[in-house]
C-alpha cells in the first residue's frame, strides 16, 4: 500500500520515462493500480489537480490503454474545462475509447450544465471546446450535436460567430459522413453569409468525408450523392 503522494510520484515516474510509449507505461500502472486499494481515485485526482500539464496529458494518454471506463465516466466533464489543449485531446481519446456513444451523451450533459452557469464570454469559449471535442472523440454520434450548434449560431457573422462555425465545420468533417454533405455544401457557398474561413472550412470538410468514405476526390463523393438522390 502506498500513500497518495507516494502511488502518484510512481505514476508520474513513470510518465516522464523517455524509453516506453504510452501503452508499455500503462501496462505497469495497471499493475500498480490493481494492487492499490484507492488506485482510482489517485489516478482521477491526477488529472484533476496537477499543475503540470504534460503530467495531466500523461495520465490521460495512459487512461486510453486502460481497463477502466468508470474512470472515463468521471472524467468527461472535465473536457469541458480543462485549459490545456493536449489534455483535452488525450481525454476526449480515451473517453470515447471507453465510452463509445455514451462519451457524446455524457459530455453533452456537462456541456448544458455549464452553458446554463456561465457568461457570455465562457459561453463562447464552451461552444467552441464543445464543438472541437466533439470531432476529436471522432463518434459519428456526434454529428447531430454539431448541427444544432450550426443552427443556434444561425446568421450570426461577428467574429466569435466566424470562429465557431469554422471549428463545427472542422469537427463535421473529422465524423461526418453523406448525410452531412448538403449541410456543407451550404456552408461552402457563396452569399451574403459566407466569409472566407466559412468557405474554406466547409470545403476542407467535405474533402476529408470523402477521403474518409473512399472515394478519389470530392467531386467523385457528390457525383455518387447525385446518382444516389435521382
Amino acid at each position: 500500500m502506498h500513500t497518495k503522494k507516494g502511488f502518484q510520484k510512481k505514476i508520474e515516474k513513470i510518465i516522464k520515462d523517455k524509453y516506453s510509449n504510452w501503452e508499455e507505461k500503462s501496462i505497469i500502472i495497471d499493475k500498480w493500480m490493481k494492487k492499490e486499494e484507492n488506485s482510482e481515485e489517485y489516478f482521477i485526482d491526477l488529472v484533476l489537480k496537477h499543475r503540470n500539464p504534460k503530467i495531466r496529458k500523461g495520465v490521460a494518454s495512459i487512461l486510453f490503454y486502460l481497463d477502466y471506463p468508470v474512470i472515463a465516466e468521471q472524467l468527461v466533464g472535465r473536457i469541458l474545462i480543462e485549459p490545456d489543449w493536449t489534455v483535452r485531446y488525450a481525454l476526449s481519446k480515451a473517453c470515447a475509447n471507453h465510452l463509445g456513444k455514451d462519451a457524446v451523451e455524457n459530455l453533452n450533459q456537462f456541456y448544458y450544465q455549464l452553458l446554463a452557469q456561465s457568461d457570455d464570454n465562457r459561453k463562447y469559449q464552451l461552444r467552441k471546446i464543445f464543438a472541437e471535442n466533439l470531432g476529436i472523440m471522432g463518434l459519428k454520434e456526434g454529428i447531430p450535436n454539431l448541427v444544432l450548434q450550426l443552427k443556434e449560431v444561425g446568421n450570426h457573422r461577428d467574429k466569435y460567430s466566424v470562429e465557431l462555425i469554422m471549428q463545427i465545420l472542422y469537427s463535421l468533417g473529422e465524423i461526418g459522413d453523406k448525410s452531412a454533405i448538403n449541410l456543407l455544401l451550404k456552408y461552402s457557398a457563396k452569399n451574403v453569409y459566407s466569409t472566407e474561413g466559412i468557405i474554406n472550412s466547409a470545403l476542407h470538410a467535405i474533402d476529408k468525408i470523402a477521403k474518409r468514405l473512399g472515394f478519389s476526390s470530392k467531386k467523385a463523393l457528390l457525383e455518387d450523392i447525385n446518382r444516389n438522390q435521382n
